[in-house]
């Protein structure tokens, strides 16, 4: 699947250093637009399909999961839109917080994000957001000298980043996952998938196949119609 020349030591570095690696990529472009016009069904085979294709499939992705954790357990997946102006970040608490999550993003053709480098290391104020996330005051981050890098996806990309690093969503949308540690991912609550026979053989083929990535995933009756 990988468009362009991909180094696992340089994508751990930028992370690292920077707080996050990103890379273009058309077709993960077109894997995003189908699940658009398929209106995100993520908790149906297709949505599982999606993430096993785009995710647990891709060796760039999952070596560098691999490389930071042990046995990183997905956690979250969920469409971001475009919220220009409000800077955002999936945790807080700087450098202390330590390393425990990151967030791949699967970006729409023609996106524009903007990622604000060495923020994952600093303790900045933040409020919680109407979308779940910590809203970060620009001044806070300009203050604290910290540089926006702006990145425009023309065909559609990846990026994986801390979840401590602070980042704008300018044009477009992301399918945004959530990676954290074994035992991080464990005081989260599950993602709901209606019960049934099609989508329980789906999440175990996932968790047979890739042994060494967990999914937090849960069943749950249908409401009655």
């Amino acid at each position: 699947m990988a468009s362009t020349t991909f180094a696992l030591v340089d994508a751990r570095k930028s992370i690292l250093e920077d707080g996050f690696f990103s890379m273009d990529d058309s077709v993960v472009g077109e894997h995003v637009l189908e699940m658009e016009q398929k209106d995100f069904p993520f908790a149906s085979e297709y949505g599982l399909e999606f993430c096993k294709l785009n995710l647990l499939d891709d060796t760039r992705i999952r070596s560098i999961l691999e490389s930071f954790f042990p046995r990183p357990g997905l956690g979250l997946c969920l469409k971001y839109s475009n919220d220009p102006g409000h800077i955002f970040s999936f945790r807080k608490g700087g450098a202390k917080a330590g390393l425990r999550v990151l967030i791949v993003q699967l970006w729409s053709v023609g996106s524009r994000a903007g990622y604000w480098g060495g923020s994952h290391l600093l303790s900045l104020p933040a409020v919680r957001a109407a979308n779940g996330s910590w809203e970060v005051p620009s001044s806070a981050l300009k203050r604290a000298g910290c540089k926006e890098t702006e990145i425009k996806f023309e065909q559609g990309g990846l990026a994986i980043l801390d979840a401590r690093l602070a980042f704008e969503i300018k044009d477009g949308f992301t399918i945004t996952s959530a990676f954290a540690t074994e035992d991080e991912v464990k005081t989260w609550a599950k993602m709901l998938l209606p019960r049934s026979p099609e989508l329980a053989a789906k999440v175990t083929e996932m968790e047979s196949i890739y042994t060494k990535i967990g999914v937090n995933f849960a069943f749950e009756d249908p409401e009655p119609r």
